[in-house]
């Protein structure tokens, strides 16, 4: 008599779960618990906190949006300002009531451009001119990350870029100005801190 499909994909299924048994040191039973991962060998919470450096406070961030927000506002406009650390993280972040969606990608994008780039996003828009294989190395490496139009600017400590901040949504020169005023409304109050 010949055995039939089904009793060979058993027989098959048997002698693959024996080998892993064997090659494991263990028996089909109990395969299951072998394979758990591990239990965290200490309880979370009672471990301590590991403190990271920061160069640019939540408090600071909020200081440049809200000079930023002002010009806008005295101007009836709207935007969308963004404050990233020097890794291009963000930070704080504000949308204007009526501010579209883009503007707010636009705004981390022009942040995240000026801390990685460290320049404005205006002097590496430029380099499309000048220097094309830089521009497009930056768009290359950091596609869909950055914007590189107007209205994103490092943000500079002793000579050490420590964020950026971007703008997007007012019209015109609108961001440049927004993101200007946030910047020196940001060092005015760090001059105070000193």
């Amino acid at each position: 008599m010949k055995p039939t499909k089904r009793f060979r994909t058993n027989i098959a299924a048997t002698l693959i779960s024996s080998a892993i048994a064997f090659f494991i040191g263990g028996s089909t039973r109990g395969l299951e618990a072998q394979v758990k991962p591990p239990a965290p060998s200490a309880d979370r919470a009672s471990r301590p906190l590991i403190r990271v450096p920061t160069a640019l406070t939540l408090e600071e961030a909020r200081v440049i949006i809200e000079a930023a927000k002002a010009v806008v506002k005295a101007d009836s406009g709207r935007a969308a300002i963004a404050v990233v650390d020097f890794n291009g993280n963000l930070v704080s972040f504000d949308s204007m009531d009526g501010t579209p969606r883009t503007s707010a990608r636009f705004a981390l994008g022009k942040a995240v451009g000026a801390a990685s780039l460290q320049q404005t996003t205006a002097e590496s828009g430029d380099q499309l001119q000048t220097n094309p294989q830089r521009f497009h190395s930056a768009l290359s490496i950091l596609g869909g990350e950055v914007m590189l139009i107007p209205g994103g600017f490092p943000l500079i400590v002793d000579n050490v870029i420590i964020g950026a901040v971007g703008s997007a949504g007012h019209r015109g020169d609108g961001d440049v100005r927004a993101v200007k005023a946030g910047i020196a409304a940001w060092e005015k109050y760090r001059q105070s801190k000193r």
